[in-house]
């Protein structure tokens, strides 16, 4: 068995097709950002959807830690025994069958698939400025965007001019850590799970550490995954700064200002890829894309 979690805040219907493809020895828990009208969620997607405990989602806030949270704190409460819990996005697509899915999950039974790169003692200054420059304001949703993003650039440029800084090195247990680096998406085991949800709630220093960081989602798990035993069955990239494109190891995601939605035309490097899943895929805008897809999948399951 398999435990999906799912953030979403658009896009019910492609979610609904999303749960449709992956239902096969799965349960799937999903957020839904509190300030996206649930209705149309709860309206396209079946009674074994687990909805959790919701969040205003601001990018790059602290909330999205706390939904990451409560997605593993669900599956974990839930009494059923699952190989692996799988991080997704609303708009992820899969692109291999259902069983070869399940298959490379059972052969890495005990394996974390979470990548990370140790910031602290990396290369890259500017990214290590997401961990040493304070980032606040970022979870504020009482001003509109623009008003809120200009407060977001104005405070972290004032903090850094009066040279205040924070150490490169985060707190848990009350004994200094180096930080690691990551993609929002990764697999992880029950165990593995357990241990960052048990931080998360018994260690205050550490979510203090990380709420004014730069998106703390690709950087509070990550730190505690490779500070614990079961950062040795997990993906560390070292040398030079990969790249979040390396740092995503079960997605085909093309970064850049704004993630690019896939459409039929991807199809080719989709399939060079041979990654697991996929994102963005957008209704409307990635349909035929999605009905490639399906096809593939349906044919990979005959040959199987």
């Amino acid at each position: 068995m398999l435990a999906y979690l799912i953030s979403a805040y658009r896009d019910p219907d492609h979610l609904a097709r999303l749960v449709n493809a992956l239902d096969f020895q799965a349960d799937f828990y999903i957020h839904v950002d509190a300030l996206t009208d649930l209705t149309p969620f709860e309206r396209a997607l079946p009674d074994k959807v687990h909805f959790v405990k919701r969040y205003k989602v601001t990018w790059g806030g602290w909330a999205q830690v706390d939904y990451q949270h409560q997605l593993l704190r669900a599956a974990l409460d839930s009494g059923r025994t699952y190989t692996h819990l799988v991080c997704l996005s609303g708009q992820d697509y899969p692109l291999w069958s259902n069983h070869r899915i399940h298959h490379f999950f059972a052969q890495h039974a005990e394996d974390q698939l979470m990548a990370g790169y140790n910031l602290t003692r990396g290369d890259s200054p500017e990214q290590l400025r997401k961990v040493t420059h304070l980032h606040p304001f970022r979870d504020l949703t009482c001003v509109n965007t623009w008003w809120r993003n200009k407060l977001i650039v104005a405070s972290r440029h004032a903090l850094a001019a009066l040279g205040i800084r924070r150490q490169p090195q985060a707190p848990i247990g009350g004994q200094p850590c180096d930080v690691y680096f990551g993609s929002d998406y990764w697999a992880i085991t029950p165990e593995c799970a357990r241990h960052v949800v048990e931080t998360l709630e018994n260690d205050s220093e550490l979510c203090r550490y990380f709420r004014t960081t730069f998106v703390p989602s690709e950087l509070c798990l990550q730190t505690i995954v490779f500070n614990s035993p079961f950062g040795a069955r997990a993906l560390l990239h070292t040398g030079s700064y990969p790249g979040l494109t390396t740092l995503t190891p079960l997605h085909y995601i093309h970064y850049g200002e704004a993630i690019k939605v896939l459409t039929v035309d991807d199809w080719p490097l989709l399939q060079e890829s041979g990654k697991m899943f996929c994102r963005k895929v957008v209704t409307g805008q990635s349909d035929r894309l999605a009905e490639r897809i399906d096809s593939v999948r349906r044919e990979e399951v005959c040959t199987d």
